[in-house]
């Protein structure tokens, strides 16, 4: 029996030794798969190849109309397997179909059908920008303080507002060697004749700012493209311009009628500028659109809902009764107020009634004076100027599809005299203890405003948010021009700062390094003329005890200066301040305000440096 045993063993070692490969390196396997197929300047993306226990075949998409009478395509397929015909040897794939035989290393054989499909180009063709472009803003990323938003870039550059009408064309010519559709296309201006433009006026630093390095990167004119399949963008070339890749987001799925052409615009090297949200939200923009649509479709309905007609809310409303303080007076969308004095005021409300057939909430208001006595109402500025004694109606209406709704709520002043100031969508916040009244456009501090408010708080008592700095008057200029000779120490506490948002320190500022060094130092200017906005003359600087504050670049020294204002801040001068030192360097302030040359802050010099942002420089206790 044991002997028996051991030759049936024997039997099956040489068995397994006669299926062994020649070469002991090789491994004889029954693997009979296609493992890529691709024909050059022919098929379009890779091969889709479907293998299960009992289906063998693959897909490949070409231009419709090609010539495939003799095609020479390069197969992979298992290892030690063969096909045939095999990779390289040309074959006839007009029919759309063909079956390759392909052989395992063990001898088994496998049928793989190939089917050729035509592709569907969904960009061919024509289309147009749909809608103005759009862009999502991101300030203070990843920090508590942060805040972020969508909007219409021509709110903020209105000459992006021009390629709402442009049209778009792409005509395929071919596929290259690697698989992807190219061609030629064209972005030529609608109706307008104009194609979109995106330069902000009137930027931090006294200038226009032209955003078209990072928000303009559709070439216009004629251009080539590439259809890269693999990560679904397009790159759109120009001879001798810079190369553009635009990711293609597919709205309409449907019919593929709706495509939007996406991009980082990549400003975040400007730099942090807080004197215009305007362009703080330009220089930190994430995601910049346009909404492609083919020509003679439609953008798909935003499923918005039917609008119905307001409803008087059926819980019991406000009472305005009592006295009500500033807590904030905001802008939209930047720029300074110039209101530091009505900070103080009170909105007293009194005798009011509430008629439940119309939804009004009437009474008497006065508009007073706070603890600084005075009815500053504006401070001289274009802004919203309340009466200061009449009636008051408030229309209370809500949307029946959002009970919290209060974009319906208008409030009228109606002054002793009979003039009237309406506030549409007057809103309420903060339960029966704030509202907050909203207006349109304005001008603030010598910019154009959207939008402003006021955030008036029950039994609040409001603080001057300019910490006791008047701006001067710009109707009232200095009889000793802006830069009178004298001489200034640096303010204590606060000599250079880095700027924080919402910052518990000095109202958004702290310290910049050791900047206590900086706190003898004492500046005089000397032999002052003026010639219209340029001021010339002379600059000593002495740095006290301590012997100099470094600032590398940006450290202020004895010379010559010139200071030419270029406009107006928080109803201040404001300007480029250049000196030439003796040394034979020249120092460049961007951004220097002016303010009152009587009072106790009388000049701030404000630039950038290199990761850390903005910097202010200030001086004051002038003495003659």
């Amino acid at each position: 029996m044991k002997k028996i045993i051991n030759f049936v063993l024997f039997l099956g070692l040489i068995g397994v030794m006669s299926c062994q490969p020649k070469d002991p390196n090789e491994l004889l396997t029954s693997e009979r798969a296609i493992i890529s197929y691709f024909i050059d300047g022919i098929q379009i993306g890779p091969a889709e190849i479907n293998r299960t226990p009992v289906e063998s075949d693959f897909t490949i998409y070409v231009i419709d109309g090609m010539d495939l009478t003799s095609v020479t395509p390069q197969i992979e397929i298992s290892l030690g397997a063969s096909i045939f015909p095999a990779s390289g040897e040309a074959v006839d794939l007009s029919s759309g179909e063909y079956t390759y035989k392909v052989t395992s290393a063990t001898g088994e054989v496998r049928d793989w059908v190939l089917n050729v499909q035509s592709f569907d180009n969904k960009i061919q063709g024509k289309w147009k920008v749909g809608k103005p472009m759009e862009f999502h803003y991101f300030i203070g990323e990843g920090e508590s303080w942060g805040w972020e938003g969508v909007k219409d870039l021509e709110w903020t550059l209105p000459g992006a507002g021009a390629a709402t009408d442009n049209e778009l064309e792409f005509m395929t010519v071919g596929v290259d060697e690697v698989g992807n559709l190219y061609g030629t296309g064209s972005y030529t201006s609608g109706a307008d004749g104009t194609f979109e433009t995106f330069v902000l006026e009137n930027g931090c630093l006294g200038s226009d700012v032209d955003y078209s390095p990072y928000y303009g990167r559709m070439p216009q004119g004629d251009f080539n493209w590439v259809l890269d399949l693999t990560n679904n963008t397009i790159i759109l070339n120009q001879e001798e311009k810079t190369e553009t890749t635009l990711p293609i987001e597919w709205i309409n799925t449907e019919d593929y009628s709706v495509f939007e052409l996406a991009f980082s615009p990549e400003a975040h090297d400007l730099g942090w500028q807080d004197c215009n949200y305007n362009e703080l939200e330009l220089n930190f923009g994430k995601r910049v659109w346009y909404t492609i649509i083919r020509d003679g479709a439609s953008i798909p309905d935003d499923g918005e809902e039917e609008e119905t007609d307001p409803i008087i809310p059926e819980y019991a409303p406000i009472s305005l009764n009592g006295d009500w303080g500033i807590e904030d007076i905001g802008f939209w969308p930047g720029g300074d107020a110039g209101v530091c004095d009505d900070f103080d005021n009170i909105m007293r409300f009194s005798n009011e009634a509430f008629d439940t057939e119309t939804g009004i909430l009437s009474g008497d208001f006065e508009y007073l004076a706070g603890a600084d006595g005075n009815l500053t109402n504006g401070n001289g500025t274009d802004w919203v100027v309340f009466p200061e004694s009449g009636k008051f109606e408030l229309k209370i209406l809500q949307n029946p599809n959002d009970t919290e709704s209060r974009e319906f709520w208008t409030i009228k002043f109606i002054a002793t005299d009979g003039s009237v100031l309406e506030v549409p969508n007057a809103v309420e916040g903060g339960g029966a203890d704030q509202i907050t009244l909203k207006f349109n456009g304005g001008n603030a501090g010598g910019i154009e405003q959207e939008a402003h408010w006021y955030k008036f708080v029950r039994n609040f008592v409001g603080a001057n948010p300019c910490d006791g700095e008047t701006p001067v008057d710009p109707e009232e200029p200095d009889p000793n021009g802006i830069f009178p000779e004298g001489t200034w120490s640096a303010r204590e506490g606060i000599m250079i700062n880095n700027y924080y948002w919402n910052s518990d320190s000095d109202n958004g500022h702290i310290r910049y390094g050791d900047s206590e060094a900086a706190d003898n130092d004492v500046i005089t200017f000397t032999s002052v003329e003026q010639n219209g906005d340029v001021y010339t003359g002379n600059i000593r600087v002495d740095y006290g005890d301590d012997g100099t504050f470094d600032l590398g670049e940006y450290t202020i020294k004895s010379g010559t200066f010139t200071y030419t204002v270029t406009g107006e801040e928080w109803g201040a001068p404001i300007g480029n301040l250049v000196i030439n030192t003796k040394e034979g360097e020249t120092i460049t302030y961007f951004k220097t305000n002016l303010w009152n040359s009587k009072g106790d802050f009388d000049f701030q010099i404000k630039f950038n440096i290199d990761e850390v942002g903005e910097v202010y420089y200030r001086m004051t206790d002038k003495s003659m």
